[in-house]
């Protein structure tokens, strides 16, 4: 028997790098069956609202143009499990950029012509886009994305806040981030009687084939998904996108191969993003630096189409030593696109927020920030109770510590000087991430 050692940090062949350097790689936009077709969508210009009338004869009179699907003409699908994929089925507008048309030609050029030649009309309804801490139609949902509970308690956090030797109470704001990979979400798909073949920018092509099944009613075995390579997702191609399923409508109902790659323009509408987040932090601790109580107060919003709401705050429940807590989510239904998954979830702005939180503690209490973390290290998951398998947050700590000559450092703020606008300093954070097992 052959045994193979790697030692870790060894430079390793990609097995597709030549392809992609010298350019041979094909992305799902770049396969060209014969007779293939090209689409463009017509986001809706509305916040909210219906669409009353699609004008497709100027789009119709395009050169190359083959065909206008709008809510009236498209195929029929079955309801999907996620709504953000039942486009072209009615007349609604749930939110600026929701697609209302999509436009097939000969050429991407003619498609594209065309899009612009379709006049949409709406009766435009009354919106609200603003997220608001205290906006009246927030809730506490059932759970968090990721299955978590959408508020915990442990003791009783206000009464232990109050008594608390040292205090801070304070807010932060993250604005929403959006997923922007190099390829943008594309796909190409073509039918041969009743089976169907897409190629689409995707990392999770099992998902896709079952949603397509699902939606086209057809066995899964009728279905193959080729994603040979995906030039970037960061979350927002974990599941499908109205892409591949815009793609296998056109293919259907023109009898040609289409392939379909967004406009990077309008990828913040249609494939998801993370949410804006509002934080509320209160911690609570004794003379001696440790934490008496832990409150994290998370609003976000979602849309009007699903509900997706960011873990936001369950970092706070396992990362400090509390023996008073409260952790809760609220989350406000408007009329925006859909947020979905992005990488490093909602753990990302919530660790942002508490440690922001504890850097302030620090400075309320005068101590060293990295003690006052050490100071509050938990001895099981301060949640469930349950011990850790492993944890090495101290180690970590103490070896940054020494590592940067933190002990040395000008501890005032302002202290390091500026590079230009820019100002220079140092600071610690820590941060968690669950183990999916």
């Amino acid at each position: 028997m052959t045994v193979t050692h790697t030692a870790v940090g060894a430079p390793a062949e990609r097995r597709e790098g030549r392809e992609k350097v010298t350019g041979t790689a094909r992305y799902a936009a770049e396969y060209h069956s014969p007779g293939r077709a090209h689409a463009w969508p017509v986001p809706a210009a509305v916040a909210r609202g219906r669409v009353t009338d699609v004008g497709t004869a100027s789009a119709l009179a395009v050169p190359g143009v083959l065909a206008v699907l709008t809510h009236e003409n498209a195929p029929r699908l079955t309801e999907p499990d996620d709504p953000t994929l039942a486009v072209l089925q009615d007349a609604r507008v749930p939110h600026r950029g929701w697609f209302v048309a999509l436009v097939v030609a000969e050429t991407l050029e003619a498609a594209r012509a065309g899009a612009a030649a379709v006049h949409v009309a709406y009766d435009v309804e009354e919106h609200d886009v603003t997220l608001t801490p205290s906006h009246p139609d927030a809730y506490v949902p059932e759970q968090a994305n990721g299955g978590y509970p959408a508020s915990r308690e442990h003791g009783d956090p206000d009464g232990a806040f109050d008594s608390s030797a040292a205090r801070v109470d304070v807010a932060y704001e993250v604005p929403p981030l959006h997923n922007h990979p190099m390829e943008p979400h594309a796909s190409t798909a073509r039918w041969d009687d009743d089976r169907l073949t897409v190629h689409t920018s995707s990392q999770g092509t099992t998902v896709v084939r079952a949603v397509l099944a699902g939606m086209f009613g057809i066995p899964e075995d009728r279905v193959s998904v080729v994603a040979e390579h995906v030039g970037g997702g960061f979350g927002s191609k974990g599941t499908p996108r109205p892409d591949v399923v815009l793609a296998a409508m056109a293919a259907r109902h023109t009898g040609r191969a289409v392939t379909l790659a967004l406009p990077r323009r309008y990828l913040p509408a249609v494939v998801g993003h993370r949410a804006p987040t509002l934080h509320r932090l209160r911690l609570g601790a004794d003379a001696d630096g440790r934490l008496t109580s832990l409150v994290h107060e998370v609003m976000t919003h979602t849309s009007r189409v699903t509900e997706f709401v960011e873990q936001a705050a369950t970092p706070a429940r396992v990362m400090y030593a509390a023996p008073h807590s409260r952790t809760v989510h609220r989350v406000t239904a408007l009329d925006v696109p859909s947020p979905s998954w992005m990488r490093a979830p909602g753990e990302a702005p919530g660790m942002y927020a508490l440690e922001s939180a504890m850097d302030e503690l620090a400075g309320e209490l005068g101590m060293d920030p990295v003690e006052l973390r050490i100071r509050n290290e938990p001895d099981t998951e301060p949640d469930s109770g349950k011990p850790f398998s492993s944890r090495h947050l101290v180690e970590c700590l103490r070896e940054g510590a020494r590592r940067f000559d933190w002990s040395r450092r000008d501890p005032r703020p302002r202290s390091s000087g500026s590079a230009g606008p820019l100002l220079v300093g140092t600071g610690v954070a820590a941060a968690t991430y669950p183990f999916m097992a």
